[in-house]
């Protein structure tokens, strides 16, 4: 009988401290890691490729700023400009 005053205790006094700290311990928790990640996915996704290519956030960089990984017969920095001597051109 004693063991489970001492268990019902021990179970009360946990309760007691995780509301303490739930509604009184630190303030303001921050998700950074996960801020962080979502700002970065943004800034990436905000680059504009044209229609013809795809930026992505652990691609190819250049002065470690994502850039544009372009479809095939198109190139150039936002990948507007067409390729004429593309294999996969069926026009020509």
């Amino acid at each position: 009988m004693a063991m489970i005053k001492i268990f019902f205790l021990a179970s009360v006094a946990l309760n007691i401290f995780l509301v303490f700290h739930l509604y009184v311990g630190p303030k303001k928790q921050k998700l950074s890691w996960s801020q962080k990640a979502a700002a970065e996915a943004e800034a990436v996704a905000s680059i504009s490729c044209s229609g013809h290519g795809r930026a992505y956030l652990d691609g190819l960089t250049m002065d470690d700023k994502p850039v544009c990984e372009c479809n095939e017969c198109y190139g150039g920095l936002d990948c507007s400009v067409f390729l004429t001597d593309c294999a996969a051109n069926a026009d020509g």
